[in-house]
């Protein structure tokens, strides 16, 4: 019984982000995802610079700026969609 306090139930899917929340969040992932950029677009001219031996050694322990970015724009996009999707239904239904 105590297992099923904090499940989600079908319905917490419906329930919408403030507008000015979801307008924060996305502000501050799009400033992310700039760094993220710039990061990638530095990381591939200094592949581009270095021989092929060392590539393998020179991005040990580095944040891969790719798959962050990549990470980060499917998150966007999702909440995006959800939002708008959850809006139009409130609309509609109510």
């Amino acid at each position: 019984m105590l297992l099923n306090l904090n499940k989600k139930k079908w319905s917490d899917g419906l329930c919408l982000k403030t507008f000015e929340h979801h307008s924060e969040s996305n502000k501050e992932m799009l400033k992310k995802m700039a760094d993220l950029a710039k990061s990638y677009v530095k990381a591939v001219e200094e592949e581009q610079d270095t021989p092929l031996e060392k590539r393998a050694v020179a991005n040990v322990g580095k944040q891969d700026a790719k798959k962050h970015l990549e990470y980060s724009l499917n998150e966007l996009m999702s909440d995006n969609v959800i939002q708008c999707l959850g809006t139009m239904l409130d609309t509609v239904a109510f």
